[in-house]
């Protein structure tokens, strides 16, 4: 290829980056240019990543081989996740769309776990020696585009068989469990999401927040829930805000989910043992990598997390379990109507410059993956 097709070849990959589409061929990975441009390309995936609201709370950093991660407080949601739980597993998951995405394009990586309160740094990862990607490694990273929030009605067919077993054992590879909510409990455990959304939607604090991430179909922005995102109308988005500080609709919020909770093919409770920054960096890559495995089977996820993210009630909701550990993340599995991929920021909104790094602190974990 002559010189003057590189250089269009590179422009054409890395502007599909700036606007948030990511190149799916392996024959895009550019090879050819600068290691800063070849980590660019592979964050384009890891930006796919979910989080609450839509927020996108992470920010990486690229020195050489290695990219580091850090928590976004600026982006923290104070009201439903005053702890950031939910915004370090938000992170979880863009880490392990990373990880996947570099050994689709044939890296086999490092990655420590650092966890730093004090600076917000979670983890930092490096690329090493080329490997060959497995068709296990494909078919995730091929789900990583494709995966979308889906807040509609499911159908009432099942999964496929062993399905729900197979994202057991991912859960657990991952320092995480997955378990499903059994008939017994379901009942129970639908009045604590009923619960939670009285709770959540009659508080001005929680309705205004959610408020101001919901967006416009028409939005430009990069980030924040489009009224399509639940199913509405262009002219029915232009008022959701208003009418989300203005109404009271936790009772008929209660109904609704706790009537999908007892339909939901699946229903899942993802926990971790412990509850601190490692953990819910270990809960959001097994998540992410959960749903990805729904995702190559056709099947789409929404939240429960009420019961989680309400004071009391999670304790509440260990008990009818009986869990040991600590709920991270309530979910329903099913086949449903496909979505609109949502918004997200360009690769180089959520890059800074590599700032000289303080003295190593004891890392909690080191793997390699």
């Amino acid at each position: 290829m002559a010189y003057m097709d590189l250089w269009s070849y590179r422009s054409v990959a890395m502007q599909s980056l700036e606007i948030g589409a990511a190149p799916m061929s392996r024959d895009t990975f550019p090879v050819w240019a600068g290691v800063d441009d070849r980590m660019k390309f592979l964050l384009g995936y890891a930006v796919m990543a979910p989080s609450r609201h839509n927020a996108q709370p992470w920010i990486f950093e690229i020195e050489g081989q290695e990219v580091r991660l850090y928590a976004d407080r600026t982006r923290s949601l104070r009201v439903c996740d005053p702890d950031g739980r939910e915004l370090v597993m938000s992170c979880g998951a863009a880490l392990q769309n990373l990880r996947l995405a570099a050994a689709h394009f044939g890296y086999a990586t490092s990655c420590e776990i650092v966890a730093r309160p004090r600076d917000d740094l979670l983890a930092r990862l490096r690329l090493e020696e080329r490997q060959a990607a497995t068709q296990g490694i494909d078919e995730l990273f091929a789900a990583i585009p494709r995966r979308r929030t889906n807040r509609l009605p499911f159908e009432v067919r099942e999964p496929p068989p062993g399905l729900v077993a197979a994202l057991c054992r991912e859960a657990g590879a991952e320092g995480a469990s997955l378990r499903p909510v059994e008939d017994p409990q379901r009942v129970a455990v639908a009045e604590l999401i009923g619960e939670g959304d009285r709770l959540q939607w009659g508080s001005a604090r929680f309705r205004a927040e959610v408020a101001e991430w919901t967006r416009v179909n028409t939005t430009r922005r990069g980030d924040g829930m489009p009224g399509y995102s639940s199913g509405m109308s262009d002219a029915a988005s232009l008022f959701q805000s208003l009418l989300l500080r203005l109404a009271d609709s936790g009772p008929a919020e209660a109904s609704r989910d706790r009537r999908r909770a007892l339909g939901s093919p699946v229903l899942l409770v993802l926990s971790t043992r412990g509850d601190e920054t490692r953990d819910w960096l270990a809960a959001g890559e097994a998540l992410e990598r959960i749903l990805l495995e729904a995702t190559a089977s056709g099947l789409h996820a929404s939240y429960f997390n009420q019961p989680i993210e309400t004071a009391g009630l999670r304790a509440r909701l260990r008990e009818v379990l009986g869990e040991t550990g600590h709920p991270q993340v309530m979910f329903r599995l099913g086949y449903g109507p496909e979505m609109r991929p949502p918004p997200r920021r360009p690769v180089q909104a959520v890059l800074r410059a590599a700032t000289p790094e303080p003295p190593p602190a004891q890392p909690l974990a080191t793997t390699r993956r």
